[in-house]
């Protein structure tokens, strides 16, 4: 009995876990890595391993958080078109549920504490900030996807925090070019994002969850998605323009501009049911863009 019962658990909770959506934890740590690495004679490798650790909790926490909270207040039904989610269809009860986002918050404290020691007390209103941010992401009075604002946060948190806050954290400096590949790797991310939301626009409407993809309507929603995942390509090609990148840049935006037109037109083809598969595809997009522009600062 046991037997047969374990390997259910241990599925319910990676699929709680959305493994799709893990490489968005490490894209933008990747990349402050590499910043890091070109910019410092020695860089703290260990500082480095933390913050992908903490990186990768407070994802878990943000998918722990979302499928609990939007289990409660009924946006997650039978009907919606993406994967099963473990609270609402009882794989995992409410309280195992509850357990599993403390659990991934401690994780993100202790792998946190050392970075906060390192940068000081900035650190610590950012630590607080990031975990506030993935439990009022789909939970709280005012939840932030219900709001419109699920990719603006994904943008500031996953681009600005992520690859500023970090390439800050491991040089001590900020760095201009930190904020330059905060757009590159924060842009697809968001588009993540709004596929996420836009395979639920039916679903999220009939719950009055009124995300960006709502508001926008799926035709919209479709070219904010083009804009985002062309974003590294369009970036790349300003900041060499102004003299403020070298030409590695453009050679990492031209490893991505085909892939984003075929995701784009993949998203143009695809009906509800199919965009788990654009999901899927775009998350590894956001981390071949995130280890391609890596390794143009690595080379420069």
């Amino acid at each position: 009995m046991s037997n047969k019962s374990t390997p259910g658990q241990f599925n319910a909770w990676l699929l709680a876990m959305r493994p799709k959506t893990l490489p968005a934890a490490i894209a933008p740590i990747a990349v402050a890595a590499a910043i890091a690495v070109s910019h410092s004679a020695t860089p703290d490798y260990d500082l480095i391993a933390l913050a992908f650790v903490c990186a990768l909790a407070l994802q878990v926490l943000v998918n722990f958080a979302n499928d609990y909270f939007d289990a409660k207040s009924g946006v997650d039904t039978a009907e919606r078109k993406g994967p099963i989610r473990a609270t609402q269809s009882g794989l995992i009860s409410e309280r195992g549920m509850v357990i599993g986002i403390c659990l991934a918050t401690l994780v993100s404290i202790i792998a946190g504490i050392p970075l906060i020691v390192a940068g000081g007390l900035p650190f610590v209103s950012l630590g607080i900030l990031c975990i506030l941010a993935a439990l009022a992401y789909s939970g709280g009075p005012l939840p932030l996807a219900s709001h419109g604002l699920g990719e603006v946060t994904v943008f500031v948190f996953f681009g600005l925090v992520a690859v500023v806050g970090g390439s800050y954290l491991f040089t001590g400096e900020l760095l201009d070019v930190a904020w330059w590949q905060a757009c590159i790797v924060g842009a697809p991310i968001s588009a993540i994002m709004l596929v996420n939301n836009t395979r639920d626009i039916d679903t999220d409407q009939q719950a009055n969850k009124l995300t960006l993809a709502v508001r926008l309507g799926r035709r919209h929603s479709e070219q904010l998605f083009s804009l985002l995942v062309m974003t590294p390509a369009i970036v790349s090609c300003i900041a060499w323009g102004l003299g403020l990148a070298p030409w590695h840049w453009l050679t990492a935006g031209a490893v991505t501009m085909p892939l984003a037109m075929r995701l784009t037109r993949l998203l143009h083809q695809s009906d509800a049911g199919e965009l788990n598969i654009v999901l899927a595809k775009t998350a590894q997009y956001s981390l071949i863009t995130a280890l391609a522009f890596a390794a143009a600062i690595l080379m420069a």
